[in-house]
């Protein structure tokens, strides 16, 4: 197995308490490491600690006990800006992101930053902007874009710093199917050249049809850590985390006494087991 990008050991966390109020633990004793290549989701109920533990990963939060490894380096004293070299966060809200006045200007900040310049700084804003199909926009203020357009603006900012690891706060709230499958099919190649990219979301249907792992936390601990079709056939550890299976997958599940495999997913793999059963019964 290729060394990790990341490593997260025993990693705990608490946010102080209000008014005299004990602090609240958020994170318990997690440990996960993230592989080049992998499509990784993060899901779990609202308050699972789900943003909590990716915000470790570019330290923006240190642990309480524990370290985590990005690459050789420990997050504990490594300050935000290097370790933005090699962890890009995509927040939820992509205005969040978005304070300059080009879609060129704000995918050349990072790089800036960083100490790029010159022919350098031009060729990777270059790049970059057409790897993300934004080259047409370059002038343009991301205020004046559509959300899907500046979702991909957001992203392209990150991706300019070079960092292997992408995490997304949900990054598909607003888009309609085909931006979101535009979306999904840029994060495909990425994994394909070798990134990780890290999903924090809802939308399990999204998760089925796309992570090839997915980890489920409950509480600040993880409670899963597998394919997203081996998780939606555990009905007792869903319901346990309140978590919901895609339909697909409930159907099914339900379907199991009717001859239906487990591990279906997604709509593509029922429609196979559909067809196959119909074909053995003819």
């Amino acid at each position: 197995m290729s060394e990790s990008l990341v490593r997260v050991e025993s990693v705990s966390f608490a946010y102080p308490g209000d008014a005299g109020e004990p602090p609240r633990t958020v994170l318990g004793d997690v440990s996960l490491a993230i592989q080049p290549g992998e499509f990784v989701a993060l899901i779990g109920q609202n308050g699972s600690g789900k943003t909590t533990l990716a915000k470790h990963l570019n330290g923006l939060l240190k642990p309480a006990s524990g370290r985590v490894l990005v690459g050789n380096i420990d997050t504990t004293n490594a300050p935000v800006g290097e370790l933005a070299r090699q962890i890009g966060y995509v927040f939820q809200n992509p205005d969040h992101q978005l304070f300059l006045s080009s879609v060129s200007a704000e995918v050349a900040w990072g790089p800036q930053q960083l100490g790029m310049v010159g022919d350098a700084l031009e060729t990777r804003v270059r790049e970059t902007l057409e790897r993300f199909g934004l080259t047409i926009w370059a002038d343009h203020h991301p205020i004046m874009l559509g959300r899907g357009l500046r979702r991909l603006t957001a992203l392209a900012a990150v991706f300019a710093m070079g960092p292997r690891v992408l995490v997304l706060d949900e990054p598909t709230g607003g888009l309609d199917r085909r931006l979101t499958a535009e979306l999904m099919a840029i994060l495909h190649r990425l994994t394909d050249e070798g990134h990780a990219v890290i999903l924090i979301t809802h939308e399990m249907a999204l998760v089925a049809e796309h992570a090839n792992r997915v980890i489920a936390l409950r509480g600040g601990s993880v409670v899963a850590d597998c394919a997203p079709s081996t998780l939606f056939d555990r009905v007792d550890l869903l319901a346990d985390a309140g978590i919901e299976a895609p339909a697909v997958a409930r159907l099914a599940h339900a379907l199991c006494s009717h001859g239906m495999q487990q591990g279906i997913s997604t709509t593509e793999s029922f429609c196979d087991e559909y067809v196959r059963l119909r074909e053995g019964r003819r």
